[in-house]
């Protein structure tokens, strides 16, 4: 399934932030410049009315304005609106990853699980832990925000319930953690940041695209059928496909990682039917099948 996924970047070398209402109206104004590409996914920043302002999370009373705003421009711009606010519950605040569908529907949340100390001083409350990714007609997406990314766990735990990308709102750009993340679990990684280090992971760990002090937002279309495999009793697998297939697949190898990938180009071609074909595993099923051998004789001696 491909889909065109656009992440902005609150651009903080190039702006100043004075009041709330300066970093809505910048998004507002770079909403207006992302639907020239209409574009299925839009990402925003943690925390983005709030960002660069001396404002403590306690201090902030309704946080249903912010829930409106984003209501009202992914319903405008009909595209799917992912972005990070406070949430006041009862006596509690979180920092919230907020999903609103094409029509402005809230379709789910996911709250920071990791805030750091700071933000818990100013009045953030932490999350649940099991939090799991949300339903939208892509598929399952994840969530994290900013110093989520030190708790590698907790990623692999949206991707094991299904998750096809995960939206990262964050303050800080995460820089080779998230390659990581997105090499070990062959995951898309869609970062929204306040400075220019916003763009898009693909799921073999490589950026596609960034923004930069030209470009305050990207976009790309993305294939998420793009399955990732090992090449340890699959080596010869590439050659047959592409000789079945030619240019209605695209093939790339990762001669380091032992990996490589395969992606439908047209729409008559599934991934799922190729896999069927050749008796193909995907490198994260292949770890769990080595990994279920290894407990398995673990026990036996």
């Amino acid at each position: 399934m491909k889909v065109k996924i656009a992440t902005v970047s609150l651009a903080f070398e190039c702006r100043r932030v004075e009041g709330v209402e300066d970093n809505l109206s910048f998004i507002e104004n770079v909403l207006e410049d992302i639907n020239t590409v209409k574009p299925d996914i839009v990402a925003l920043p943690e925390i983005f009315p709030y960002a660069g302002l001396q404002i403590k999370a306690m201090d902030v009373k309704d946080t249903e304005k912010m829930k409106q705003f984003m209501s009202s421009v992914a319903r405008r711009y009909s595209i799917y609106l992912a972005g990070s606010t406070y949430d006041r519950r009862g006596e509690k605040i979180y920092n919230s990853l907020l999903i609103f569908n094409r029509k402005g529907e809230l379709l789910g949340s996911y709250d920071k699980i990791h805030p750091t100390e700071p933000e818990m001083e100013d009045g953030v409350s932490p999350g649940e832990m099991d939090q799991r990714p949300i339903e939208t007609e892509f598929g399952k997406i994840g969530c994290q925000i900013c110093f989520d990314a030190n708790w590698s766990s907790c990623w692999r735990k949206q991707v094991d319930d299904g998750a096809r990308l995960i939206i990262f709102s964050s303050a800080y750009p995460g820089g080779r953690i998230l390659n990581s993340i997105s090499m070990l679990f062959n995951i898309f990684i869609v970062a929204s940041v306040w400075r220019l280090k916003s763009g898009i992971i693909d799921n073999v760990g490589r950026w596609r695209i960034k923004t930069d002090r030209f470009s305050y937002w990207v976009w790309d279309r993305i294939e998420l059928d793009t399955g990732v495999f090992h090449c340890d009793f699959q080596q010869d697998k590439p050659l047959k496909i592409w000789r079945k297939y030619g240019d209605k697949v695209k093939i790339e190898s990762f001669e380091d990682e032992a990996l490589f990938t395969v992606e439908p180009l047209t729409e008559d071609i599934r991934l799922e039917d190729i896999i069927k074909e050749f008796n193909l595993i995907t490198y994260r099923d292949y770890i769990a099948r080595a990994e279920k051998r290894q407990d398995q004789m673990r026990k036996d001696t």
